[in-house]
């Protein structure tokens, strides 16, 4: 395969993940203002806390999908059906094992975590409904993420895309159906949990009659599983430090101010979330190139990728931020009709930590790929631990909410750096040439564009019209330091002549 039909790949891919993440965002934003209205805040806090608490055993599922993206994606580089057949094989028995063992886990422990939250009394028995759906949610979804790996595996974005598509409309008609229901807690969870197993349901149908990897057959193949569990354990220390730490924050909020402030940390979540897949849009496109360049061993193709995600995605998430952290209170307000309490400052500091954590994606794409992960984890993990304990000593003396997010992007920024040391002896890449290719021309756009953004965003006025001229010149100043900043004058020609073949293409 060449490297212009992968690069073509790769831009069709991140064009379906990006109409996919227009239509999604959209949606999602609006059925958030509609949740939340019909819910009111303490409600939409209790959903969070809860819902969060649920899914947080599901940290294995991420590890899974990791394992099995990885291997699935090495044996198509291989170009071995067989391979690809064995690995799904074993994946299967995994899930299924680590499946029971995680739900059992979570039916335990979850209800006595319960019991120490701060829930409102008349939420109580709700709040034990939404846990049981969302731990039933969670079982379908762990089997299902085999089948999203085949999909992401096989490159078949637009049909990720159209299942995700369908599953963000059935959300908001639940939306919907809660403002004439009573009971809308319960409701919500329930209505959530069956529109979860209908998606996930077509995805494993459609998996199993389009993918011929799909079709289970239970053999223990011992070295698979063996290498497999080892791969998946290390991932799954990752995934369960991560669950630790976002649910550690959850609580620790919960505690310390009550449900309102989690309500803000649901809404700040909501709209970093919705952008930062515009990047991580673009990375999905990225990673299975990346793991089948390494299985080829085809290093130049595999390097080139590495330093160049960072970068891009860093870029593509500031274009979309920049104008959003100028006027955020007026979108908040614009958006919602009841604006929880410090979720703009919340919203300030999750767009700085996703920024941050942007470079660390293709870092993990690598040590992936190399294999290498038991050092890289237990590094980063370490670490990110650290930012728990100091955020209780903070909290405890008296600080706001809003400390628990810098500690964040403080600890993240440390780990960025740590990382990209470590990883630099399994990949041979130089460490100052990569500083000066892929950060600093984005902190050299971000000192050019804030002052210049910020001059212009004090000079309009603060209404509708106005964040639509706002918003429009911000990224059109972005983008202007994006094409002159960021990329180099060999990425400008290239893409110049990506953009005329294909625009001579579409003319034929």
């Amino acid at each position: 395969m060449t490297q212009t039909s992968d690069n073509t790949r790769i831009a069709k891919n991140t064009i379906f993940l990006y109409i996919r993440m227009l239509l999604v965002m959209f949606v999602t934003f609006f059925t958030s203002r509609v949740v939340l209205e019909a819910l009111g805040v303490d409600g939409y806090g209790v959903y969070s806390l809860v819902g969060g608490l649920a899914f947080s055993f599901g940290f294995f599922s991420s590890s899974l999908s990791n394992a099995t993206q990885r291997y699935l994606s090495f044996a198509h580089g291989k170009d071995n059906i067989n391979e690809v057949k064995i690995v799904f094989n074993a994946t299967a028995i995994l899930y299924l094992l680590i499946g029971g063992v995680t739900l059992t886990a979570g039916c335990i422990i979850g209800p006595l975590l319960i019991s120490k939250l701060k829930i409102p009394e008349d939420m109580i028995n709700a709040s034990y409904w939404i846990y049981y759906c969302c731990i039933i949610s969670l079982s379908v979804t762990l089997t299902a993420t085999m089948f999203d790996s085949v999909l992401i595996a096989r490159e078949n974005m637009k049909t990720y895309a159209y299942i995700s598509i369908f599953e963000v409309i059935g959300k908001l008609a639940i939306a919907y159906l809660i403002f004439i229901m009573s009971h809308k807690l319960i409701v919500f969870a329930i209505a959530t949990m069956v529109l979860t197993l209908i998606v996930k349901g077509f995805l494993i149908f459609f998996c199993i009659t389009r993918y011929q990897e799909c079709r289970i057959r239970l053999h223990w193949d011992k070295n698979e599983i063996k290498e497999l569990t080892g791969f998946i354990g290390w991932n799954g220390v990752g995934t369960a430090v991560f669950a630790i730490n976002e649910q550690g924050i959850n609580i620790l909020l919960n505690i310390f101010f009550g449900p309102v402030v989690n309500a803000a940390r649901g809404i700040a979540n909501q709209v970093s979330g919705s952008i930062n897949h515009f990047s991580s849009n673009f990375l999905l496109a990225i990673s299975p190139q990346m793991m089948k360049s390494y299985a080829k061993q085809d290093m130049t193709k595999f390097l080139g990728l590495f330093n160049n995600s960072g970068k891009y995605s860093f870029a593509l998430l500031w274009l979309l931020f920049l104008p959003i952290l100028l006027r955020r209170n007026y979108i908040l307000h614009l958006w919602l009709t009841d604006v929880p309490d410090y979720s703009a400052q919340f919203l300030l500091w999750i767009i700085i930590y996703t920024l941050v954590n942007i470079y660390q994606n293709p870092q993990w794409f690598a040590i992936q790929a190399v294999g290498k992960i038991r050092k890289f984890v237990i590094t980063s993990n370490i670490l990110t631990l650290t930012g728990l304990p100091i955020s209780w000593v903070c909290l405890k003396n008296g600080y706001s909410p809003i400390v628990v997010f810098q500690v964040m992007v403080l600890v993240r920024i440390l780990i960025v750096s740590v990382t990209l040391n470590m990883i630099s002896h399994y990949i041979p890449i130089s460490i100052p040439q990569y500083i000066k290719k892929s950060i600093l021309p984005n902190i050299f756009m971000v000192a050019v564009s804030v002052p210049i953004a910020y001059y212009i965003n004090i000079s309009i006025n603060q209404s509708f019209i106005g964040l639509i001229i706002n918003s429009s010149l911000c990224m059109l100043i972005n983008t202007v330091c994006i094409w002159y900043i960021v990329l180099s004058s060999n990425e400008r020609g290239k893409l110049i002549t990506y953009i005329r073949n294909w625009t001579y293409k579409i003319s034929k």
